[in-house]
């Protein structure tokens, strides 16, 4: 009897996250992203792909695998730094230019470092995503080559993405450039550039955000639903936050109706029960496979409601980078360390819970990605046995609540 491919265990098992590498890899045999608005983004080819294709799909997936920096180390001993994971340099800022760090979610860290790698590193364009104008409720892969434009597509976007579909403009071209994107899709381009030397040569700087997971596209219908934003063609701009910060949920339609929701309310909304499996799974909700990584300083936010981030350098090559952007005047930093990320992201937790999880998963036969130099195990012995105990409980029922022992559904 045949075995089925890994590949076919992450796409039926729920572990996609909807990166693009798939259809990346797959190009040339017409693997496509496509969006299913109650799960997210799925690969999608017709007929057989071949088997040496699917080799190389699910070496790239990061549902199937992810291996982490700290892989090859020693397991860290102090508690914040097992969570945090490995770091040249972390420190707490934001965009010196004040309309970047308006219009971003959390103090434009990201989208000035991204600013400063083409303005002053002379990189050719920034990867990443941004509202799609038609749809949106949608996201798109887009290239920027300057300020105006990166800050048209600043802020949060919580709805399915796949920028690394669109590494081909990376690995085509004739100067180094950014790519932007989620823990997941940093993970997939961090596989695909060791086996693709054009592209390593290429990717100048990689850099992430911090990331809960990412609801479905019939989340975000639903909130603009609540709004009483009902025919979705009708709509015109669909804003997360920013804008301040956090900022709101906005939606405008086309006669010029507008109505918001605060970033509590919103994000609460997507959360509840729209993330995919993957995202519960996720043992990176701060980007270690990238150069630089920023998020929340949410631990800031009494103090200061401008937009406050914090700024993870991964690499070297990360942390020159952020050096550079502070000392040409692209960012304002002050030092930081792994216990103010701690307290400041409460998405850290979720590290803690992950073995948890997938035990639980285990336990019923389904098929759970491979994880390394996470230290999950150590990681969960900062719960206690009731909260372990809870979760592992927990996740036994939403095996039955969700559907899990199910394949995912294509609709």
């Amino acid at each position: 009897m045949a075995r089925t491919h890994p590949l076919d265990r992450v796409l039926s098992g729920g572990l996609c996250s909807g990166c693009g590498a798939c259809a990346f890899v797959g190009e040339a045999h017409g693997v496509a992203m496509l969006d299913f608005p109650h799960v997210g983004l799925r690969p999608a080819w017709s007929g057989e792909l071949p088997l040496s294709v699917k080799d190389a799909m699910v070496a790239a997936c990061p549902g199937a695998a992810i291996e982490a920096p700290a892989a090859h180390g020693p397991k860290p001993t102090n508690d914040d730094e097992l969570l945090v994971g490995p770091t040249e340099q972390i420190w707490e800022g934001w965009a010196s230019d004040p309309q970047v760090r308006l219009a971003a979610s959390s103090g434009g860290a990201v989208t000035a470092l991204a600013s400063y790698a083409v303005e002053r590193l002379g990189m050719a364009l920034v990867l990443h995503i941004g509202m799609d104008p038609i749809h949106p409720w949608l996201n798109r892969t887009i290239t920027s080559t300057d300020l105006s434009q990166l800050i048209d597509q600043a802020g949060s976007r919580y709805a399915p993405s796949s920028p690394v579909e669109a590494l081909r403009t990376i690995e085509e071209s004739e100067k180094p450039c950014v790519f932007i994107g989620k823990p997941c899709d940093v993970a997939a381009v961090a596989r695909l550039r060791a086996v693709r030397p054009k592209l390593d040569q290429n990717l100048g700087l990689v850099l992430s955000f911090f990331c809960a997971g990412t609801p479905n596209t019939d989340a975000t219908l639903q909130l603009a639903r609540s709004l009483g934003f009902s025919v979705p063609g009708e709509i015109t701009s669909l804003r997360y936050r920013g804008n301040g910060w956090p900022g709101e949920f906005r939606v405008q339609d086309q006669s010029g109706r507008e109505a918001s929701l605060s970033y509590e309310e919103s994000w609460g909304a997507l959360a509840a029960r729209h993330r995919q499996l993957r995202c519960h799974l996720c043992p990176d909700g701060l980007g270690e496979l990238s150069d630089v990584t920023g998020g929340d300083a949410w631990h800031r936010r009494a103090k200061d409601n401008a937009g406050v981030s914090l700024i993870l350098a991964r690499t070297e090559r990360g942390r020159k980078a952020v050096e550079g952007a502070i000392d040409a005047g692209y960012l304002i930093t002050t030092p930081s360390d792994a216990h103010r990320v701690v307290q400041a992201q409460g998405l850290v937790r979720r590290r803690r819970l992950v073995a948890t999880r997938m035990a639980a998963l285990q336990l019923f036969g389904r098929p759970v990605p491979r994880f390394r130099g996470f230290h999950l195990w150590a990681a969960a012995a900062q719960e206690s046995p009731l909260a372990i105990t809870r979760e592992f409980t927990g996740m036994v029922k939403r095996v039955f609540t969700r559907g899990y022992l199910r394949p995912e559904p294509r609709n």
